[in-house]
């Protein structure tokens, strides 16, 4: 089916997958994983919909601990950010996926909200960040430098956890932010440029996303 050939696909390109929910089918995607060596980190989408929120918990601790391929576990994808819960309830909910399974836990978000809510280091194994320059009106040439400050930052903010870029990435297409051009040039030279040195320097790190996503080109 196309989950299976878009993960084929993945596979001779990397051995890491990042998925933000294990809501429908999506959560066949650990299994599936197996098949052709991937490890999963696992997300689970925290929304003001509480009882979706317990069907994802629910589940992702299943497949957390049945399945192989699942490395790590995300509770939410910036939540925080969006406002969609509070920290107290987030860590509520990071305590509770982490007493259930054995896979590192965490939550995602933007890297400024790690500095806003730092309390969230106590109740993580590892801090996983977003850092986008586009996103943040910065240009190609100094984006690469703008990822490896904030890493930087990270680190000495949080120096006894470990660091996961969880989303870097760069649009092919788009309006122009300030500086930052969404265009398939500058998409390539972002990312071999910064992949290179992030590969050199040891970090490990997901870039958004596998594939197009048309819509957000808006």
């Amino acid at each position: 089916d196309e989950m299976r050939r878009d993960l084929e696909i993945m596979s001779k390109l990397t051995d890491n997958i990042r998925i933000y929910s294990v809501d429908g089918s999506l959560g066949d995607i650990p299994k599936l994983a197996e098949e052709f060596g991937l490890r999963v980190t696992l997300g689970i989408w925290i929304s003001p919909d509480q009882e979706r929120n317990e069907r994802e918990i629910t589940k992702a601790i299943e497949l957390a601990n049945t399945s192989r391929s699942v490395v790590r576990v995300v509770v939410g994808n910036e939540a925080l950010f969006r406002e969609e819960i509070t920290p107290e309830a987030l860590i509520v909910l990071l305590d509770r996926v982490r007493a259930a399974v054995k896979v590192p836990v965490t939550t995602s978000e933007q890297w400024h909200i790690w500095e806003k809510y730092p309390q969230l280091a106590k109740h993580v194994d590892l801090i996983a960040a977003h850092v986008l320059p586009y996103w943040e009106f910065i240009p190609v040439d100094k984006a690469g430098q703008f990822v490896f400050d904030r890493a930087r930052d990270l680190k000495k903010l949080f120096p006894k956890k470990p660091l996961l870029l969880s989303e870097v990435g760069w649009p092919s297409n788009g309006r122009m932010r300030g500086g930052a051009d969404a265009s398939p040039a500058d998409q390539a030279i972002y990312l071999r440029t910064l992949v290179n040195k992030l590969n050199r320097q040891g970090f490990n790190y997901f870039v958004i996303e596998a594939f197009d996503q048309p819509w957000k080109a808006s």
